[in-house]
């Protein structure tokens, strides 16, 4: 077939086209901006990337038409198999999420469990990131991915009820356990009342059932039950007995597949129509099926069911960890990587993995099932969207009509200010769009113009006038309506920014927090909408958002400035050797944590300084734990943190804050979740803060 040199190919591409080798590997297409849109693998990278340029390419797969002409240069990464080409795809696509790859769950990662090895008293925590957690948690043992976030919970209580495993990360009390022991849900190791074998007894049961050994776990529990009970240990036995009852109830509600119990398969089928796919995954272990789930995948840029599919199958088992693996993945379609696949996945658990599609019999039966089930899934999902679609419709049409606005309100833009006395002078505008959050085009803002004096007024003139004029100078479009959080001054303010730019045909309100008003420009009084109107709430949700987004940036911003005044405090540290203690330890908790010798290690910190930090940190503990001790025979508790918290402490100082003053904020799935409370203060040389700081932290700079 012969190549076609299309207005597709600049000289870049030419070149790179030309040297390309007859190599496994990794192809990067990257914009003329150099952003990475999409990432590939290819037995033969020679073969493999000239196939884009050929003149039926685009006739054979829609989705070119949209990818190619954005294609500005070519990057490659040799490797020595394709199996090797595998599983550097996958990283690659994780770490950049590249437009027109196939991801998973909008781009968010999928839930783990995983259990804390690291600690004494293991717990069973939720990751997102297993790598990094392994990275900073080497004894750990991680579980999943979970398609199904609901799964994941519903194998949580389980455990918990069965395998009652400790969940605060430190204790409530200093003389006494929590609730959690009292109602069954803790052994109470925090108060030495469970032994530390018998603890990791019960947790190394915890593992086998999520590894699939549940036959295993019963056998484990009844000895344990009649060695307990031959003893004369009948409390113990009896707690046994109930653990043992309540895993089989759980077991006997599971359907047998096969009567060999040596049988341990994952079956992945599927079902798509025009705009989305939907891959059923189940899971047979010991021959009964554990777990059935169904992710939903829209079809985005002209993809090929075909290709998600296949994008499914790759970075799901790339990244599934060695207890996860089957001795058999049974598959609807055939893939273009299967025996690349199956390396991967025997050099991962150690045993012979077959990857394939069954010709006949009960695995055929069995892939039957999975489509079923993804088509049911299939359909549920197209008749929620066709329902949510039409009641979108008619928000914006209710919204459009009680606001009075030119056009249905479909995409939203609000501002809100955040300042304490005028210091941390911030801002943040969050985007809402068919009345739901996007969160990708959130934006922070560092005011300028406004410091040291709360000025309200001036600071959303401000941050107005520089979110538009960008969107001018960038030719990108307006929102349908921008929502200020504040009465008529805020409002006007805005407004006055807005004709400073000769911007007239954009709606503009304000809502006034006390009685929840709404202005609107040239009228002095409030339109009259109903308290229980569809329309008032999306603007509340709209302006709490805004709110909340702009308290974390204020906060986090605060919590570096009290970090930075903390530790000039110490001796010997000025600002040079204030950066390189964050560049190396990262966090304040991890400085105050650092040993004498993590601290010598520092580069370009002389040991001297390191030695007299330490004593005054040292010295700062020993006083903190004096009052820490007083507190407690006067009944005070210590401080928790919630249950799905990392143990990694959080980065507070972050270079791009200094270095841009518009910033990108892309949240996790919800701030609220993953808050942690981070206590700022150098034990002897200042006053103790708690602050609230986000997990979550700018990701790039606009300006």
């Amino acid at each position: 077939m012969r190549e076609s040199k299309s207005k597709y190919q600049n000289e870049k591409v030419q070149n790179a086209l030309s040297t390309l080798p007859d190599s496994p590997g990794v192809y990067l297409f990257k914009d003329e901006e150099g952003t990475i849109i999409y990432i590939g693998k290819a037995l033969s990278l020679k073969s493999r990337v000239r196939s884009y340029w050929l003149e039926n390419s685009v006739r054979e797969r829609p989705k070119l038409a949209v990818l190619m002409p954005k294609v500005a240069d070519v990057n490659i990464i040799v490797t020595n198999s394709e199996k090797e080409a595998l599983l550097l795809e996958a990283n690659l696509v994780r770490q950049h999420m590249p437009r027109y790859n196939v991801t998973l769950k909008d781009d968010k990662r999928y839930p783990w469990l995983a259990i804390t090895y690291d600690v004494a008293f293991p717990r069973l925590v939720m990751v997102r990131d297993p790598q990094k957690y392994k990275k900073e948690n080497p004894k750990s043992r991680v579980f999943g991915p979970y398609v199904e976030t609901g799964m994941m919970w519903d194998t949580v209580r389980v455990l918990r009820k069965v395998f009652p495993m400790r969940q605060r990360k430190s204790p409530l009390f200093k003389d006494r356990p929590c609730m959690n022991y009292y109602i069954g849900l803790c052994l109470g190791p925090c108060q030495k009342l469970v032994t530390e074998p018998d603890y990791l007894q019960m947790v190394g049961q915890v593992e086998m059932f999520l590894a699939g050994r549940q036959t295993e776990v019963l056998t484990l529990l009844k000895q344990e039950m009649e060695a307990a009970s031959e003893q004369m240990e009948y409390e113990k036995a009896a707690k046994v007995r109930d653990r043992l009852r309540a895993l089989e109830t759980v077991i006997e509600k599971q359907t047998v597949m096969f009567k060999d119990k040596k049988v341990n398969q994952d079956i992945v089928a599927e079902a798509h129509a025009n705009k989305l796919i939907a891959i059923c995954m189940m899971r047979v272990r010991e021959g009964k099926l554990i777990s059935s789930e169904t992710v939903c995948l829209p079809l985005m840029d002209r993809t090929s069911w075909d290709e998600a599919y296949q994008s499914f199958i790759d970075l799901y088992y790339t990244s599934v960890e060695d207890i996860g693996v089957p001795h058999e993945v049974m598959l609807q379609h055939r893939l273009d990587d299967e025996s690349a696949l199956a390396e991967v996945l025997q050099a991962k658990a150690k045993h012979v993995v077959k990857v394939g599609i069954p010709q006949r019999g009960g695995k055929v039966k069995m892939i039957d099932m999975a489509k079923k089930n993804a088509e049911l899934a299939l359909e549920k999902e197209i008749t929620e969207k066709q329902e949510a679609d039409a009641k979108v419709v008619r928000l914006l049409s209710h919204m459009q009509e009680e606001l009075g606005t030119s056009k249905p309100p479909r995409r939203i833009e609000c501002f809100d200010i955040s300042n304490i006395q005028g210091t941390d002078n911030v801002a943040s505008m969050v985007v809402f769009e068919d009345g739901q959050p996007k969160k990708s085009d959130y934006r922070r803002f560092k005011i300028r113009a406004v410091e040291g004096v709360a000025n309200d007024f001036a600071s959303m003139k401000e941050v107005v006038g520089r979110r538009y004029s960008r969107l001018q100078k960038e030719d990108k479009p307006f929102p349908d309506l921008i929502i200020i959080d504040g009465g008529k001054g805020q409002l006007n303010a805005a407004v006055e920014a807005l004709e400073e730019l000769n911007i007239k045909d954009i709606d503009i309100i304000g809502l006034a927090k006390k009685q929840e008003e709404v202005y609107k420009p040239g009228n002095p009084r409030p339109l009259l909408i109903s308290r229980r109107s569809e329309a008032l709430h999306v603007l509340q949700r709209t302006r709490d958002e805004a709110h909340r987004f702009a308290i974390t940036f204020h906060r986090k911003l605060r919590a570096k400035r009290s970090l930075m005044s903390g530790l000039d405090l110490l001796p010997g540290v000025g600002e040079s050797r204030r950066k390189l203690l964050i560049k190396h330890l990262g966090t304040f908790e991890k400085i105050k944590q650092a040993s004498l010798e993590e601290l010598m290690a520092v580069p370009g910190l002389p040991k001297n300084v390191a030695a007299s930090i330490f004593a005054a940190l040292s010295a700062g503990k020993e006083d903190k734990k004096n009052a820490s001790d007083k507190a407690s025979e006067n009944g005070v508790g210590d401080e928790t943190i919630g249950d799905n918290e990392d143990d990694s402490g959080e980065k507070l100082y972050d270079d791009a804050d200094d270095e841009s003053d518009e910033l990108e904020g892309v949240e996790g799935e919800d701030d609220a979740e993953g808050e942690v409370e981070v206590e700022v203060v150098v034990e002897g040389y200042g006053d103790s803060t708690t602050l609230r700081v986000a997990e979550s932290s700018p990701k790039k700079s606009e300006d």
